[in-house]
């Protein structure tokens, strides 16, 4: 577990950035490990908190660890206050393990603690989306927010190493960072297609199928369908009152969307009512592309629908573009594949596994 990097960073007064998602390959979690080996000063929470246990959106409090004893310090009181103190710190350890996806705000987190001052150590973790396919358009500046640091794609391709610096870059943040790489990963390993088991690394994101679909159902977050919360399958269903599941399947399979099928469903979300819609089902996750797919839900959606489907203030700051823009879905996608082509062309250069 230890190498030059983490052995500096002995003798110091060091926070780690954590969750309950970052374990080790001995399935320790990793902060009892890092606190065993570098006597940790305090450890800092992300939003869901240090167990992953808070809803999104929900403050998280400031407290103590039972199993290590160290005080646990808020990054996250609400989606306008996240910074917590520092003053008494050498450095930051960053270990939480990512979902690849630009609206998970652990990245957020990350390009926050590179802000500050402190020189910052990441441990580098596996994109569980792999390292080859990169989605989705470019964030604008205008549509910056904790749930999209601007000119990232949607599914941004790179690891959470990768990503750090890329963000020391494109942000000017003149962090001292330093990452610890990985052993053996290669950018084309899914974690779909792994023996490893995944690990909850939020509420919402308990198993792999949900961090798959997530890149794109996410987006029925900024309209008036259901995404699948309140029910055993997050982001692999979508429904609503208003829709007929069984023509609505029909009509979605018939636009034979790749490495993935839908079947027709109704469910109850805790605390919600009826829903009817559809459950989908990877049947090709290596040519499966989770925000085309959802892309070409919403539109199909809405040419049925025009007057139920409707979208919020949430959605522009989670898709990037104009809820408008589904009319004419293939021009949408056409300059999103463009954008999506550059950020992977010009990140290449920050690759740290082949």
């Amino acid at each position: 577990m230890m190498n030059a990097a983490l052995t500096k960073l002995r003798g110091k007064r060091i926070g780690l950035v954590t969750n309950q998602s970052s374990v080790t390959n001995t399935w320790q979690l990793s902060r009892v490990a890092y606190h065993e080996a570098l006597n940790l000063h305090c450890l800092y929470a992300p939003e869901h908190g240090l167990g992953g246990n808070v809803e999104r959106g929900e403050g998280v409090r400031d407290s103590d660890d039972p199993l290590t004893g160290l005080e646990i310090r808020s990054l996250y009181q609400d989606e306008a206050t996240q910074i917590g103190s520092f003053d008494d710190l050498d450095g930051l350890l960053f270990d939480i393990q990512d979902v690849g996806v630009r609206f998970y705000t652990y990245i957020s987190t990350l390009r926050q603690i590179m802000s500050i001052g402190l020189p910052v150590t990441v441990i580098d973790r596996p994109n569980p989306l792999g390292g080859t396919i990169v989605e989705g358009g470019l964030l604008a500046a205008e549509d910056e927010s904790f749930v999209g640091p601007r000119g990232l794609p949607i599914r941004y391709g790179l690891t959470i190493g990768e990503l750090a610096h890329w963000m020391n870059e494109a942000y000017d943040l003149k962090c001292e960072l330093t990452t610890v790489d990985l052993q053996g990963w290669k950018r084309s390993e899914l974690w779909f297609n792994s023996s490893r088991p995944w690990v909850m690394t939020s509420p919402a994101i308990a198993h792999q199928e949900s961090t798959f679909f997530y890149p794109g159902m996410c987006l029925l977050e900024g309209t008036n369908l259901n995404e699948g919360r309140g029910t055993s399958a997050p982001f692999e269903l979508l429904g609503s009152p208003f829709i007929d599941p069984y023509s609505l399947s029909a009509d979605v399979n018939s636009l034979n969307l790749n490495g993935v099928v839908f079947t027709p469903i109704s469910y109850t979300p805790t605390g919600g009512v009826l829903n009817h819609g559809l459950y989908g089902h990877i049947t090709d996750v290596s040519v499966f592309r989770p925000v085309e797919t959802t892309i070409r839900l919403l539109s199909l959606i809405r040419r049925r629908y025009p007057d139920e489907l409707t979208a919020n203030d949430y959605f522009r700051k989670l898709a990037g573009f104009d809820f408008d823009e589904l009319d004419d879905s293939e021009i949408l996608l056409e300059r999103l594949r463009s954008e999506s082509a550059t950020f992977a062309l010009e990140t290449r250069r920050l690759y740290r596994y082949e």
